[in-house]
């Protein structure tokens, strides 16, 4: 695939791959922590982003059904931390 193809599949893959750990982010921290949280998911999405497109560039000449999965499998790594970290607990104020 040329570099023209692979500007496309990140403009593609980018949002899938920031959004959704993102909203997961904002409704699981308290106010106090939400910046840093998102700033965290924020490094996390791009480190998996970055080494996973670096991976699949790599392969996808010699195995592009590998490379694939590599590139499905880098959307789930920021939901690792997500996952490890505990929603705030609910006070009877919250409603």
């Amino acid at each position: 695939m040329d570099t023209l193809s692979w500007l496309i599949v990140a403009a593609f893959y980018a949002p899938l791959h920031y959004l959704v750990p993102l909203l997961v982010t904002a409704f699981r921290s308290t106010d106090a922590q939400r910046v840093r949280q998102l700033r965290r998911t924020a490094i996390d999405c791009t480190l998996s982003m970055g080494i996973g497109f670096a991976l699949v560039v790599w392969l996808a000449r010699e195995n592009l059904q590998l490379a694939m999965l590599i590139l499905f499998l880098s959307m789930l790594l920021p939901y690792v931390r997500l996952l490890r970290l505990r929603a705030p607990a609910r006070t009877p104020d919250d409603g």
